[in-house]
This record gives structure tokens, C-alpha cells and sequence, in this order.
């Protein structure tokens, strides 16, 4: 028992670095004054990897991967807003291209989580039939609001976004939400209209920010809804498998045609950032069965209220 808890001590601590580690590279890479300073000024090693992604550019990447997916996994939400803000302020990537690469990359990891979920019979499909085609409509939203306003815009609601999901995660501390789950149940009656809200603003987020919306659809459900938090992130995961799909083909379709960004760099991205967020989801899940969760949302949150205060600044 004693060498247990000591194993779990250990686990915290490593975690808590990579944390703050993720701050102090905000401190160092994000000049306010230099956010759209070529990516190039801040390689760490200079060796070219494959393309233009060099060597120091891959290793953080992994570590962005690993981080965000080990959030995701540790929380349920936010893992896609320091993707997209850390691919822009400490990699230097320009806003549209790290929504794009955010977007594909969650893809893949959202039909993972979507497949454990759905073994476990979280997913309750009375609500998500509905929230899958408002889901899909709102992403298509977002996605022409992002095409038309400039990318300075889409930075700023980042960064608001961002502080509204550090409120929300320090809420969950007060809040406490269940963590009891509810087997799928048909007879289980819900709110039409409700979810269609819901499923609309998280599909706007989606096709706007290139982020999965979780921390507006999960609390939303929660309250509204009145459904556990476990049932209510399967039913997150399960829609914003469709809408990030959606969302990710319109952007990177218009993104290549008005020449954003270039296919072949959005590819190796992707590729890079996947398995770091695969292993971050995966031992995110299993530290959150052996960490207390509210220390790591307070933790999140610091880091949220960085990422956002940065962006603003």
C-alpha cells in the first residue's frame, strides 16, 4: 500500500512539472509584440527533420501532443485549446494553420476515445442523434464566420475562449460535478431544443477555433441537461467526431485554395502531433483515477488564464 501511494506520488510530481514546463515555455517562446514573427526565429535545433520541421520543432510538438492529450484525458476538455494556442504563440504557426492541424489531429484521437466510450456504454444516443446534425450545421457556421473575419479576430475569441475555459474548469472545484454514469437508456427523455443549442454553439466553436467545443457542450449538458459529467463527455467525444470532420474538410479545403497554408505541412503536423496527444489521452486517463482531480483543474486553469492573457495582450 505504502509503495503504491508512493508510485502515485511520483506519477503527481511528474505531472505537475510537465505543467509548469508548459508555462515556462509560454514565458519564453510568446513575445506579445512577435506572434506573427517567423516560426524560424525560434527553432531550438536548427537540423531539418523532414520538409521545414526541424528537429526542435518536432520534439515540441510531441511535447504539445503530450500535454494537450494528457489534459483531455485527465479533464475531458480543454486539451484543444492549448493545441491551438501553443501551436500559435510557442511554435509560431499562424492562427489558421494551427486550426486546421488541431482539427485533423482530433480526428483521429476522438473516435479513439469515442470507441472506449462506447464499450463502456457512456454514450446515451437519445441525445446524441440530436446533437450530431446541430453539431455538423453549427461547425459549417463557424467555419464560413472564420473564412470571412480577419485572422486577428479568430486569435482574440482564442484567447477569450480560453479564460472562459479556465471559469469553467475552477467552477467544476465549486460545482462538483457528478461523477456517477448513466447507461444509455432510449426511454430517457431530453430536451430537442435544448440539445440543438448546445450542439450549434459547440459546432461553432469547432469550425471557428479549430477546438473540439467539450468545454461548452459538457458543462452545457450538465446543466441543462441535468446528465452526469461522464455521460455527458462520451456525448461531447461521440458529435465532435462529425463536426471536426466537417469542419477540418471546409477549412482545409478553402485554407489550400485561398493558400493558407500548403498541404504537405499540414500533413507532417498532424503526424507528429497524433501520437504525443494518443499516449497524453492515454495516460491522462489513468492518472485521473489515481490524482486529485481539482488540483490538476486549478492547474489547468493557471495555465488557461496564461494562454488567454497572453493571447489578449
Amino acid at each position: 500500500m505504502e509503495r503504491k501511494l508512493m508510485i502515485e506520488n511520483k506519477w503527481g510530481k511528474m505531472v505537475l512539472l510537465s505543467i509548469v514546463m508548459m508555462i515556462v515555455l509560454i514565458g519564453i517562446f510568446n513575445n506579445p509584440q512577435n506572434n506573427n514573427v517567423s516560426r524560424q526565429n525560434s527553432d531550438i535545433f536548427s537540423n531539418v527533420l523532414i520538409g521545414d520541421i526541424t528537429l526542435g520543432d518536432a520534439l515540441i510538438l510531441l511535447l504539445l501532443g503530450l500535454l494537450s492529450g494528457m489534459v483531455g484525458g485527465l479533464l475531458g476538455m480543454g486539451g484543444g485549446v492549448m493545441k491551438v494556442a501553443n501551436l500559435h504563440m510557442i511554435m509560431g504557426f499562424e492562427i489558421v494553420l494551427a486550426r486546421i492541424v488541431s482539427l485533423i489531429s482530433y480526428c483521429v484521437i476522438s473516435f479513439s476515445a469515442f470507441l472506449i466510450y462506447r464499450k463502456s456504454g457512456f454514450i446515451l444516443w437519445n441525445v446524441v442523434k440530436m446533437l450530431i446534425p446541430s453539431a455538423i450545421l453549427g461547425s459549417v457556421i463557424g467555419v464560413i464566420i472564420g473564412s470571412y473575419i480577419n485572422p486577428d479576430y479568430i486569435e482574440l475569441l482564442l484567447g477569450i475562449y480560453a479564460l472562459f475555459t479556465g471559469v469553467v474548469v475552477l467552477n467544476h472545484i465549486w460545482t462538483s460535478p457528478s461523477e456517477e454514469t448513466i447507461l444509455a437508456s432510449p426511454e430517457m427523455k431530453t430536451k430537442e431544443t435544448t440539445v440543438s443549442v448546445i450542439g450549434i454553439g459547440m459546432g461553432i466553436i469547432c469550425g471557428l477555433l479549430g477546438i473540439s467545443g467539450g468545454i461548452f457542450s459538457t458543462p452545457m449538458q450538465q446543466t441543462f441537461l441535468k446528465l452526469p459529467l461522464k455521460n455527458s463527455i462520451a456525448n461531447t467525444v461521440t458529435a465532435a467526431i462529425f463536426c471536426s470532420i466537417t469542419a477540418s474538410g471546409f477549412i482545409l479545403v478553402t485554407g489550400l485554395h485561398k493558400g493558407d497554408f500548403i498541404l504537405s505541412e499540414v500533413m507532417i503536423l498532424t503526424v507528429i502531433l497524433i501520437p504525443g496527444n494518443f499516449f497524453g489521452g492515454q495516460i491522462g486517463g489513468w492518472l485521473a483515477k489515481r490524482l486529485n482531480v481539482n488540483i490538476m483543474r486549478v492547474i489547468f486553469a493557471i495555465v488557461a488564464f496564461a494562454i488567454g492573457f497572453r493571447t489578449l495582450s
